[in-house]
């Protein structure tokens, strides 16, 4: 043990101490993270009070297809961190009904229900996400006898 009697965050080996804290970043990352804030759609996103650049790729499919139109239910499994849903809330409407889940937390939406649900790969599953016949608010994984 260390001299005062206190147990320090350091590995020691016979070559040499290394303190254990964040890994530094590879270049990759960094060169990742220059790329993704140079990149117009999320420059754009930013400056449009979208919380992702994937907003606009919803509203791109929206305009060729009318998958989503106003006075509809959606399901966004997945949501975090909420672009789709923000999006299909502004096309739903008012007599709309979007109800966003995903096993991450997600910052609310004013037309959104957020469900914290850990399985969505059964019908019962996400009927219980958008009924909200569970408990808390929560499927769980040992709920559903096909995971």
């Amino acid at each position: 043990m260390p001299a005062g009697g206190k147990l320090g965050i350091v590995v020691y080996s016979s070559l040499r101490q290394e303190s254990l804290s964040m890994p530094k970043k590879r270049s990759s990352s960094r060169a990742w993270l220059k790329e993704h804030r140079e990149d117009p759609y999320v420059q754009r996103a930013h400056k449009d009070g979208y919380r992702s650049r994937a907003c606009y790729k919803l509203l791109e499919i929206n305009d060729k297809d009318r998958v989503i139109r106003p006075g509809m239910t959606v399901l966004d499994l997945g949501s975090a961190p909420g672009g789709w849903s923000q999006i299909a809330a502004e096309l739903v409407g008012s007599n709309g009904r979007i109800v966003a889940s995903d096993i991450l937390p997600m910052d609310s939406l004013a037309g959104v229900e957020f469900k914290y649900a850990q399985c969505v790969c059964t019908y019962a599953c996400i009927c219980h996400i958008i009924e909200g016949d569970c408990a808390a608010s929560a499927v769980h994984i040992n709920d559903c006898v096909a995971c």
